[in-house]
């Protein structure tokens, strides 16, 4: 249990810069939304909602096993009459590993939590060449009328 504790309490940390002095990474990418009809026996191809709305973060660099950092986002983005709402959550992780005071390796997360017209909750763990200079993923939820309502995190305009 308290580890667990212990690891909550680091994904929870606040940003952390480097002591080397490593800048923070820049992200910069875009976010859309879009709806699929799956109530059939198939699902239609998505249909966009709102589209390419930049996202940027600033995520500083932990330097020692066990520090996190963290930066967040919120958007709200249009699907016809109706809203989505992302929280996101991007996460820079020095695990522990070993003996040695230094970072052995940081890997990276994405979190998204959806609500408005559809709720859910996404993450993706990945290396820093997944994540740099911002991380590809979608999230989902169905909708009350049984459709599906996400967003799509991306690097170049659709």
């Amino acid at each position: 249990m308290k580890k667990i504790i212990l690891a909550a309490a680091a994904l929870m940390a606040q940003p952390v810069c480097a002591a080397s002095g490593e800048p923070a990474a820049e992200l910069a990418g875009y976010i859309s939304a879009w709806t699929q009809d799956c109530r059939g026996s198939a699902c239609s191809l998505p249909k966009p909602g709102e589209r390419n709305r930049p996202v940027a973060a600033s995520l500083g660099a932990p330097s020692s096993p066990g520090e996190a950092a963290a930066a967040s986002v919120t958007e709200t983005l249009r699907l016809g009459e109706a809203e989505i709402k992302a929280d996101i959550t991007f996460y820079a992780i020095c695990p522990y590993g070993g003996k040695n005071a230094t970072c052995p390796g940081r890997y990276f997360q994405a979190q998204i939590s959806l609500s408005g017209a559809a709720h859910a909750f996404c993450a993706a763990s990945v290396n820093a060449e997944d994540f740099m200079p911002f991380p590809v993923m979608m999230c989902a939820g169905v909708t009350p009328g049984g459709a599906r309502a996400g967003i799509t995190l991306h690097r170049l305009p659709l």
